[in-house]
């Protein structure tokens, strides 16, 4: 398998294996990669396939020391928005190599985790798995976070690392409680969905903070109503 003028020549199953491991939402954005067009009553894909390692040496994120068989392998191909992909490829010091493979590794991880537990027997079942994240969170930002007072970090250093936390660690968790939410519908409440859905969009905001050092609008903080996920009866 070669990619052809740039673009990569994935199998089928290849292909269908990407979207699986992306669980068919952009890497970056998370945005769904599939748009209903109800007057067709269909859907189309707005999927575009993009080289981590670019396909070119004088590419973005270019590397000649890399092999061409690996440039055009599935593991170096992200599924990203055309907005997303656009982005990457024009500021590629902003997502850079090892970003981008953090993030595909991290994804695959958490899609893995809900296809091995796709569904809860109770609502405590689903708590406890929730709540396990949120403990995670929690100590990565007690252990490595801003200061509470005036959120301020001691060195460039702590606030590189603990962007790195941010993006490697609590984005995907909260990523990891958005989908649980949604594929255990018979366990959860309408405060539920709503909860996940306002910590959706904070971790939207949260990770292009992370990812850019800025956002275009005022950013969503952290939902209170997310630790309540799942607590208590229906």
């Amino acid at each position: 398998m070669v990619c052809k003028n740039g673009r990569p020549a994935l199998s089928r199953d290849q292909d269908r294996r990407l979207f699986f491991e992306s669980a068919g939402t952009c890497l970056l954005c998370s945005m769904p990669l599939f748009l209903d067009l109800p007057s067709a009553g269909r859907s189309v894909s707005i999927a575009e396939r993009a080289h981590i390692v670019a396909h070119s040496a004088v590419g973005p994120r270019g590397d000649s020391g890399v092999s061409t068989d690996y440039r055009s392998d599935p593991t170096n191909i992200v599924l990203l928005c055309p907005t997303c992909h656009a982005r990457a490829d024009k500021s590629p010091d902003a997502y850079p190599t090892e970003l981008l493979l953090t993030r595909k590794t991290r994804r695959a991880e958490a899609v893995a985790n809900i296809g091995g537990t796709p569904t809860f027997d109770t609502r405590e079942d689903a708590r406890r798995a929730v709540k396990s994240i949120l403990e995670s969170n929690v100590m990565i930002f007690r252990t490595s976070g801003p200061s509470a007072d005036d959120g301020s970090l001691p060195s460039t250093e702590a606030a590189n690392k603990w962007s790195r936390l941010v993006l490697e660690g609590i984005v995907p968790g909260n990523e990891l409680i958005v989908g649980i939410v949604a594929m255990n519908p018979c366990l959860a409440t309408a405060s539920d969905r709503l909860a996940a859905e306002l910590l959706r969009l904070h971790n939207k905001d949260l990770a292009e903070k992370h990812r850019e050092g800025s956002i275009t609008a005022p950013a969503q903080r952290f939902p209170e109503v997310a630790d309540s996920i799942f607590l208590g009866e229906m």
